[in-house]
């Protein structure tokens, strides 16, 4: 029994690479068309929460370059003690701020108190 190598449709003989290749352009212009199809735009409308959502974001960026910063103020303090010192000048005393206790900080209904 000859076994032919192909499939009959409408009288012509199809090979399987025939229908492999086929099948593969048919998923590329699939993908072509759905990616023109596709809106990739994000609008961003002003609203009551898209601003408060940007006063937490800046309140909360704020208080960590406040953190980042003390011990940049500290040296900065330093140094000008020392350069004023050099000079002659009277340098005022300023006080040393101890940190406060949790306690102290707590405050009710925050994400970070939680």
């Amino acid at each position: 029994m000859y076994v032919e190598p192909g499939i009959h449709i409408a009288g012509q003989v199809v090979t399987s690479f025939q229908l492999l290749i086929t099948g593969a352009l048919l998923l590329c212009a699939a993908a072509i068309l759905m990616s023109f199809r596709r809106d990739l735009k994000a609008t961003l409308r002003q609203s009551a929460v898209t601003d408060r959502l940007a006063e937490d974001l800046a309140r909360i960026a704020s208080a960590l370059e406040r953190i980042a910063n003390q011990p940049a103020d500290a040296s900065i303090r330093e140094a000008a003690r020392r350069s004023a010192a050099k000079m002659g000048t009277p340098v005022e005393p300023v006080p040393e701020v101890e940190p406060a206790s949790e306690e102290a900080h707590r405050v009710a209904y925050s994400i970070f108190g939680r």
